[in-house]
């Protein structure tokens, strides 16, 4: 007896990312999202995801109208019924972040992860790209991206032929576009990267450990003075990288004053948190390593006291703030490509002349035909 039932409609969704996180999501995404659509939007549909990686290039601040504009270049030809691009990149309108464009007539979507915030990054995008697709299949009328999610639903303005984008509005929205700019830029993988500086570091830190003098400095400093240390050691190290390695963004003809802003902040905390990740394992390695070096009676006769664990914490923590200071010419050794990831004016600058390189290409092999 043959089955009579007629066959699942198919629907062709296309996962388009830029290259890192965004990428990561996306192929995350694609083997469990045509469960996650049978469950919310349509069981009997057969939902077909696939998933590929290309660099977005656009200006943040274009309007939702020309979502289409922007991301069907980076689409497959003709094999698609539904089309999400999933960027690092922030969109504002204005000075609003904006989190999701939508043009339901094309079926074409731009979701913005940095504006979904740094908590939960990966499981807010997996939601909103459901409800995204939902929209746009129109298989659920009232399935949309949660306000707690993506922020208020902006009108479309005349023209606009139905577009929609969802606004993430006020303080909680900018907190959310830098926190999620940071995680976007993987702060922690920047400490790995700069190995010319953690030699430095070490090295600086080693010598500091054997000196005498060291030790003498360290058991008089009181914690205050000890905090103070550390504070002024990571900012020098952390200003010396951004001065050395030109990644202050200045207003110019394709970046605003504003954006400059927020990409000069993004960059100064990403920095931030790369050097306090190198700093915090430089002070428990130093820790380890004086308790297990220092003799306590060769500690105590110099600092003229009997050395506690005060006294060694004290010097991991003087002699850890001496090496951040060495890891600082260390870091002017480093390659520049290697830490201008941190900065997405530079991301950006480098996508564009991609793009302008793959235009010529075309055009010289146009006219070889």
């Amino acid at each position: 007896m043959t089955d009579s039932r007629p066959a699942a409609a198919a629907v062709r969704i296309v996962l388009v990312a830029d290259p890192g996180v965004a990428s990561e999501i996306a192929q995350g995404l694609a083997d469990g999202l045509p469960q996650l659509l049978r469950r919310r939007v349509r069981a009997d549909v057969d939902w077909q995801v696939s998933a590929r990686t290309a660099p977005l290039v656009a200006d943040e601040q274009l309007g939702v109208s020309s979502v289409t504009d922007v991301v069907r270049p980076f689409l497959p030809e003709g094999d698609w019924d539904v089309g999400v691009f999933l960027t690092d990149l922030p969109r504002r309108a204005g000075l609003e972040p904006v989190s999701v464009e939508v043009s339901p007539a094309d079926r074409i979507a731009l979701v913005s992860l940095p504006a979904l915030g740094s908590w939960r990054m990966r499981q807010r995008a997996r939601r909103v790209v459901v409800d995204v697709v939902g929209m746009l299949t129109r298989e659920h009328a009232d399935l949309a991206p949660s306000p707690e999610e993506v922020g208020r639903l902006e009108a479309s303005g005349p023209g606009e032929d139905g577009r929609e984008r969802f606004i993430v509005p006020g303080l909680r929205g900018h907190l959310r576009l830098v926190t999620g700019m940071v995680r976007a830029n993987r702060p922690w993988r920047l400490f790995t990267t700069l190995s010319r500086a953690l030699a430095g570091v070490f090295a600086t830190a080693a010598f500091g450990l054997v000196n005498t003098s060291a030790w003498i400095i360290s058991s008089g400093m009181d914690a205050g003075r000890l905090i103070g240390s550390s504070v002024a050691a990571v900012t020098a190290l952390t200003a010396w990288i951004i001065i050395d390695h030109e990644l202050w963004e200045r207003p110019h003809y394709s970046l605003s004053r504003p954006f400059s802003r927020l990409y000069n902040t993004v960059t100064c905390v990403t920095i931030t948190f790369g050097v306090l990740s190198l700093y915090v394992v430089l002070f428990l390695a130093l820790f380890g390593v004086s308790q297990l070096t220092l003799a306590p009676s060769a500690f105590g006769k110099v600092i003229g006291h009997n050395a506690t664990v005060h006294d060694y914490a004290g010097l991991a923590w003087f002699v850890s703030s001496m090496g951040m200071v060495g890891g600082a010419f260390g870091s002017g050794l480093e390659d520049d490509g290697t830490v201008r990831n941190a900065a997405y004016g530079e991301r950006q600058r480098q996508r564009w002349q991609k793009l302008r390189e793959e235009k010529k290409v075309r055009e010289e092999q146009a006219g070889e035909t």
